[in-house]
């Protein structure tokens, strides 16, 4: 009888062990998620900031847009948020230095000619077009271990748990 009741707990101690090990392996993997979420983050504000800039740069230039007028309309469609482009805020997700840019861009907005405004603009498209190039030459290794050393940090945890 006795060795029946010692059994069962040897069992369960054993199935405790492996659910344990599993949720290593769950909160590795999670953990390289996370570092994946940010890193697509950061890319997705860079796009979102091109976009910005690009459409900004082309109401300006072709269509001659009062500011105020085109900030009421990029906050309707979700591309700006602020009370205007001088308190613009910058996307969530930039890194210090690109949201330093980000401000600085848009602080001088309105303040001298379309064509001078337009200029600018392409010089800050440019700023932040270099910005995503190096972002997604960094992006991509991480994207590709980040899931992997996770998993492995997780694995590490299951087996000294078994």
């Amino acid at each position: 009888h006795c060795t029946g009741a010692a059994e069962r707990g040897a069992s369960i101690v054993k199935m405790l062990r492996v659910v344990c090990a599993l949720f290593w392996l769950g909160c590795g993997w999670c953990a390289g998620d996370a570092a994946c979420q940010n890193t697509r983050q950061h890319l997705a504000a860079l796009e979102k900031t091109l976009l910005l800039l690009q459409r900004v740069r082309q109401e300006i230039n072709y269509r001659h847009t009062d500011l105020a007028l085109l900030f009421r309309r990029l906050e309707q469609e979700g591309l700006a948020a602020g009370e205007s482009f001088r308190g613009l805020c910058p996307p969530p997700g930039l890194t210090r230095p690109e949201r330093d840019c980000f401000v600085e861009c848009f602080s001088g907005l309105g303040c001298t000619e379309a064509e001078q405004e337009c200029q600018q603009l392409a010089f800050y498209q440019e700023r932040f077009t270099l910005f995503l190039q190096q972002a997604q030459e960094h992006a991509r290794p991480q994207l590709e271990l980040s899931h992997k050393l996770g998993f492995a940090a997780g694995l590490a945890a299951a087996i000294l748990c078994l």
